[in-house]
C-alpha cells in the first residue's frame, strides 16, 4: 500500500513527509493503522545525529492504533483490536527473555541495530529505494507493520491518542520508578527533567506513596504542572544554582532515589550529588551514544548506585495493559502531559519545539 510518512535521509537533514510503499505483513507480524504517535526525544536524537541509526529511515516508535490485518501464525492479535505500540520486540527464547528481561532481548537489539523486521528484511520503500524502521515500529506514519510482540491490545474505552504514550514516555517513567529502582513508601524522590518521561516518573512516585518528591527543571510552566501531577517540591535549575544542594536540603539530606530524564552529562552529576549515602540513582533520559560521564567516585565508597534504564525495564505485555487501566481509573495521568496536538506535516516544526524544550509531549494525530 501506498501511504505518508515522515522519512529521515540523514543526520542533520529535515525530516520529508513522503509518500512510500509499505508491503503486507508476513508471518508473525501485523498491520496497524496509527491513530497518533508521540514526538519523543529518542526520535529528535537521531534527526540531530546523536543515536546513529541505519539509514535512511522512517522515524516515529510511541504509537497506538488499531490492528487492520495479521500475518500467518499472529496468535494475540485480532483486527479491530486497539493496540499501544511499544519499541522493543522480543521474541521469548533469549536469555533475557528467559531471566524476565524481554526489553533486552537479543532478536529486539538486532533488529534496532540493523533498521530490519525478525526475518531481516524490511517492509517499507520509496521509488525502489529501502528504508528502515525505527525501533520495530516506523509510526510517524499512517500505517505501520510490526513484530506482534510489540502490539500491545488495550481496553477499547481509553482513547487511542493519549494511549499512544504508554508506549514509551508512560511507559520509561513509570517502570523506572516501579521496576528499574522499585521505589518503596515513604522513600524520598527527585527527577531532574519534567517532560513526558520525568512527569510520568513523578506519577509513580506519587502511586508508590514517596515523599517528598521533588521535581527539577529549567522552565517554570513544567515546573508547574509537576506540582500538579504529584511533586511535593519544584526547584528550577539554572547555572549559577547549586542544584544538588537544593535537592539534599529539599528531601531533608538527600534523595533516597534520583531520576534524570534528560540524558545529560551535567544533570546526571547533579543527581548523583543529590542522593543520600546508599542512594540510587536511575538515568531514565538518553544520553547520545558515545558520551562519557565524569562523577565522583567517592559515591562508590557510601554506597550509592548508578543503574541504567531501557524502557523502565517493562515487561510490556503485562505494564502496557496496568497503565491503561490506572489511566482509565483517573490515578495516571496522561492528557495533562500532552502540550500539542499536530499533523504529520507539522513534525518538522514539532522537533523545533522539542528541541528547544518548548513542549512536554507532542501528539501527531491521524485522522
Amino acid at each position: 500500500m501506498r501511504m505518508q510518512a515522515a522519512v529521515l535521509w540523514e543526520p542533520g537533514r529535515a525530516v520529508e513527509i513522503r509518500e512510500v510503499e509499505l508491503a503486507p505483513p508476513q508471518p508473525g507480524e501485523a498491520l496497524v493503522r496509527i491513530a497518533a504517535c508521540g514526538v519523543c526525544a529518542s526520535d529528535l536524537h537521531v534527526v540531530d545525529g546523536d543515536l546513529p541509526e541505519p539509514l535512511p529511515l522512517v522515524l516515529g516508535h510511541e504509537a497506538s492504533g488499531v490492528v487492520v490485518e495479521t500475518g500467518a501464525g499472529v496468535t494475540r492479535l485480532q483486527p479491530g483490536d486497539h493496540v499501544v505500540l511499544a519499541l522493543l520486540p522480543s521474541c521469548s527464547e533469549c536469555a533475557s527473555c528467559r531471566s524476565g528481561r524481554p526489553n533486552l532481548c537479543e532478536l529486539g537489539d538486532r533488529m534496532s541495530a540493523t533498521g530490519t523486521l525478525a526475518d531481516g528484511t524490511s517492509r517499507l520503500s520509496l521509488e525502489g529505494t529501502v528504508l528502515r524502521h525505527f525501533n520495530a515500529v516506523s509510526s510517524f506514519a499512517e500505517y505501520a507493520v510490526v513484530p506482534e510482540s510489540v502490539a500491545v491490545p488495550i481496553r477499547e474505552d481509553v482513547r487511542l491518542d493519549v494511549a499512544a504514550l504508554v508506549g514509551c514516555a508512560a511507559l520509561t517513567g513509570w517502570g523506572g520508578v516501579t521496576r528499574t529502582a522499585g521505589v518503596e513508601e515513604g522513600a524520598s524522590v527527585a527527577v531532574w527533567g519534567c517532560g513526558g518521561v520525568g512527569l510520568s516518573a513523578l506519577q509513580a512516585a506519587r502511586l508508590s506513596g514517596a515523599s517528598p518528591i521533588v521535581g527539577v527543571d529549567t522552565r517554570p510552566e513544567k515546573l508547574e504542572l509537576a506540582a500538579q501531577l504529584g511533586a511535593t517540591a519544584t526547584l528550577q535549575a539554572r547555572p549559577s544554582a547549586d542544584t544538588a544542594r537544593r535537592v539534599r536540603h529539599a528531601t531533608g539530606g538527600g534523595a533516597d532515589y534520583a531520576f534524570e530524564a534528560i540524558g545529560r552529562e551535567e544533570t546526571i552529576r547533579e543527581a548523583w550529588e543529590a542522593v543520600r549515602p546508599g542512594g540510587t540513582v536511575v538515568v531514565i533520559g538518553l544520553p547520545p551514544r558515545g558520551s562519557t560521564l565524569t562523577i565522583d567516585t567517592w559515591g562508590f565508597i557510601n554506597e550509592k548506585t548508578l543503574k541504567g534504564c531501557l524502557l523502565g525495564s517493562a515487561v510490556i505485555q503485562e505494564d502496557v495493559p496496568r497503565l491503561v487501566d490506572l489511566y482509565a481509573a483517573g490515578e495516571f495521568r496522561l492528557d495533562e502531559l500532552v502540550s500539542h496536538r499536530i499533523a504529520l506535516a507539522e513534525l518538522p516544526e514539532a522537533l523545533d519545539r522539542l528541541r528547544a524544550g518548548e513542549a512536554v509531549r507532542q501528539l501527531v494525530v491521524f485522522a
